[in-house]
């Protein structure tokens, strides 16, 4: 379990680094972009290409730990009266079954387009990046959640803990956080 721990640890700090840094490369690209715009009046349409794909990888990476750790928007009315109960436990685990076969689907189609992409050899208008690289992102992003979502419904049915999974803030403290205890101890 502690090995466990640890790869799902490191492979949620991997992550958090790829979001910060798809969202640091897009905001540089669109001021790069606004600037050039507005100021110097020219046009680098690799800044708005770049800073698309950016945000791709960026809310697809979000949208796993969001879902990870239960910050998406659901509707709890049912599974809140059901709490505790031999029924919301049955509930929970008929909707994480939903949520991992529709993460399967997406994973499957979006690997399918991966494959169609390396076939066609199709590259970005402005920046000839091969396209399968934007696509690529619906098959890590997807397999990410299928990963999370398993491992999640066998906690659920075998009442494990999941807190090294699902406590994403935890593992954003230990990996970012870190620094300031090491300063504040000093």
């Amino acid at each position: 379990m502690k090995t466990l721990n640890k790869v799902v640890r490191g492979l949620t700090a991997v992550e958090l680094v790829a979001c910060a840094l798809t969202f640091a490369l897009m905001v540089v690209c669109y001021f790069i972009s606004v600037v050039n715009r507005n100021i110097i009046k020219g046009s680098m349409p690799w800044t708005e290409e770049l800073a698309l794909y950016s945000m791709v990888y960026m809310v697809l990476l979000g949208t796993e730990l969001g879902l990870r750790d239960g910050t998406q928007v659901s509707v709890t009315a049912l599974t809140s009266k059901l709490e505790g109960k031999t029924a919301g436990k049955v509930l929970g685990i008929i909707a994480r079954l939903v949520v991992i076969y529709f993460v399967y689907m997406m994973f499957r189609n979006g690997n399918a387009l991966v494959a169609k992409q390396i076939k066609t050899a199709q590259t970005s208008p402005v920046m000839n990046i091969p396209m399968y690289t934007l696509y690529l992102s619906l098959s890590i992003s997807f397999g990410l959640m299928m990963i999370t979502q398993v491992l999640m419904l066998i906690g659920e049915i075998f009442n494990i803990p999941m807190d090294s999974i699902t406590k994403v803030d935890e593992i954003i403290d230990t990996v970012f956080g870190s620094k300031k205890k090491e300063a504040e101890k000093e």
